[in-house]
This record gives structure tokens, sequence and C-alpha cells, in this order.
């Protein structure tokens, strides 16, 4: 049984990484909320490094949400290196590999590893600083804060602990394109996000088509999101009879997305990564929060409000009843909600179970 170091920095200081040009090497695999909890780390590295060449070694469809200059200058599919090799104990690495690795001054590794195995290879390729960084965090602790940990000493000021997404230079265009041929106004749109890439985080569809129904009522005009996750994992959530006649924005590419969310007024959504991108926006987020906890997993934004039932656990519409979520929603929509955000740096709001008790932070 190999013992779990956790978590771990490997430091080997054998450059100088204040010279200019230095090639640096960020590893993030996972979600697209992995990738944009992620993101105050990289602008960290780059605001320490502003000469560097930054790269991201992740899945490009994820990755490119950190293609921007206050991050990175360069994304490499993850896929395209052997990269499970060493976590052998023997590894053999094609001579394009070993030169890839040689070639870095500082390499960041934020993928799952049992045991000191992979960074220990790294070595052997790599002779600038090697850090490795689990990337779950410990209990209690923003997966934010987390992530920020082993880059924090490059800092000379504070880190902005708060992810913001960039929006693709082409990225308005398209989204202005599909609001005329959605006709949707250029005011008061709320997106609503009913899927999630874990079905054990999902709200039942009663709930949502409650509140979509309510919207509707109010005048206001709605946009519908969902994405490959939801389709892999939740197939029944693919155009439920009863929701409202609204535009569906379906399998978009995140630029794309993204300047979609940040021309809503509010977005409605789960634990999940495209709420995280709502908020990464500047968007108005309304996040829905059943079993997992907003201050390890909340979205994190001045403008973001989460929903989470006391004590925590299954989101229901016994625990969650859609009432609850339009009062909230109606507030947000009015300018009336007074975001108090916590250590989460968003507003979370605890509601008991118990039918008729009051909202609280």
């Amino acid at each position: 049984m190999s013992l779990l170091v956790y978590p771990q920095v490997e430091r080997i200081t054998r450059v100088n990484l204040e010279s200019a040009m230095q090639r640096m090497l960020v590893i993030r695999g996972g979600a697209v909320g992995d990738l944009i909890v992620t993101l105050p780390a990289l602008g960290t590295l780059r605001r320490a490094f502003p000469r560097a060449t930054i790269e991201l070694l992740g899945n490009p469809r994820r990755a490119s949400l950190a293609q921007h200059p206050r991050y990175v200058d360069r994304v490499i599919d993850l896929e395209r290196w052997d990269l499970y090799r060493l976590f052998s104990q023997q590894p053999t690495l094609s001579q394009g590999l070993a030169t890839f690795l040689s070639s870095f001054a500082l390499m960041l590794s934020y993928l799952p590893v049992p045991d000191v195995t992979f960074a220990t290879n790294l070595r052997r390729y790599c002779q600038g600083e090697i850090l490795t960084w689990q990337p779950h965090p410990p209990p209690g602790v923003h997966i934010t804060d987390h992530l920020l940990q082993p880059v924090t000493r490059f800092a000379r000021q504070p880190c902005d602990a708060c992810p913001h997404v960039y929006l693709d230079p082409a990225a308005p265009e398209f989204a202005a394109r599909f609001w005329q041929t959605a006709g949707l106004p250029d005011q008061g749109v709320v997106a609503f996000h009913p899927g999630s890439g874990g079905a054990y985080k999902l709200w039942p569809l009663a709930g949502w088509e409650q509140i979509m129904t309510w919207t509707a009522q109010q005048g206001l005009q709605g946009l519908i999101i969902s994405g490959p996750a939801e389709q892999a994992h939740n197939a029944h959530l693919a155009h439920p009879a009863h929701f409202p006649p609204w535009p569906w924005a379906q399998n978009l590419p995140l630029p794309h997305l993204a300047a979609l969310l940040a021309r809503c007024q509010v977005v409605v959504g789960h634990d999940s990564g495209i709420t995280h991108l709502a908020a990464a926006v500047g968007t108005t987020t309304l996040a829905l929060f059943g079993p997992t906890d907003p201050l390890v997993w909340g979205p994190r934004s001045h403008r973001a409000c989460v929903l989470w039932p006391e004590p925590p656990g299954p989101l229901t519409l016994d625990n969650l009843p859609p009432d609850r979520v339009t009062q909230v929603l109606a507030s947000l929509l009015n300018g009336t909600f007074a975001f108090t955000p916590s250590q989460a740096r968003c507003t979370i709001l605890r509601f008991p179970r118990a039918a008729g008790s009051e909202l609280r932070s």
C-alpha cells in the first residue's frame, strides 16, 4: 500500500526564475469548473513572471478559457504526450517527450498523484523547479485557495482569489448574432442551466419548470443552457415538455458560451462548471447547492448567491421549494438583494428543511 503524501510540494531550485524568457508549464486536467478555479493560480504566476512563456497542458476545449495574456501563452493538448508513463517506477519516454520536459524552468502539476513517483520521474528530465500539488482540497479550504497555495510564494502583491474569464475578442460578435436570431431582448434575460456533470447535485425538473414558468409570468425572457456533461449522464434533461418555449444554447464552445452568459441579467444553475463560468464573467449568479459544500466548491464572485439546505443533503422539492428560489431570484432581478459575501467570497443562504421557515444568511 502506497503512502499518500497530501499535499506535497517538490522543490528543486536549479535555475534563476527571475531571468527573462523562461518557459513554464502548468499541467491541469479535470472538467470546466476545475479549470476555472485554477485561473487565480495562473494569474498569480503570470503577474510574478510577466516575461516568461507560460504553457498549459490540459484539455484544449476547457483550457481555451485560460488562453489570454493575463494567464497563459499557449495551450497544449494533454493527450498529445504519454504522461501516464511518468507514474511508472521505470518509465520509458519517447525522445520527444523527454526533450519537451527538459525545456522548462518551472513545472507545476495539479494531476492527482498517489505517491512521489511522478515528481521523482519529472526530476530526471526537467532540470528546473518541480511543483506537484494535489488537486483536491482538504476539508474546510476553498478549492481556489488550495490551488493558489503552491504559487503564493512567487507573488509580489496580494493574490486575486476570484476567477475571472476574459472574453475572446470574437465571442461577443457570436453572442450578438445568437441574441438577434433568438429574438432575445437587450436586457432582462435570465439563463437557466438545469443540468450538471453529477446527477447527485440535481434539483428535480419539476422545480426548474416552476421557476421558469414564474419567470415567464413576470414577462421576462429566458435562455436554457445545456452541455455535453448532462447529455452524457442526464439524458432526461433534453428539452423537457413543460419548459417554456425559450431558445436553447447547446454544446457551444466555451468562449461562445461565456459571451452569452455575460449578456444575461441573472444565471441560475447547480454546482457546475457553467455556474462557475457565469460567476467568472461577472454575471449575477444564483447557485443551487445540495450535498456539496459551497464553502469549498462555491463560485467565487461578489455577485454570486448560493442556496444551501440545512443540514446539507440532496436537493429535493421538499428541502428546496420553488417559491424559495423565486423569492431570491426576484430580489436579484429587482436589485434589492443584499449581497453579504462570506469567507467563500460569495453570499450563502442556508434554508431549514421545515416548511415556512425564513431564509437566513
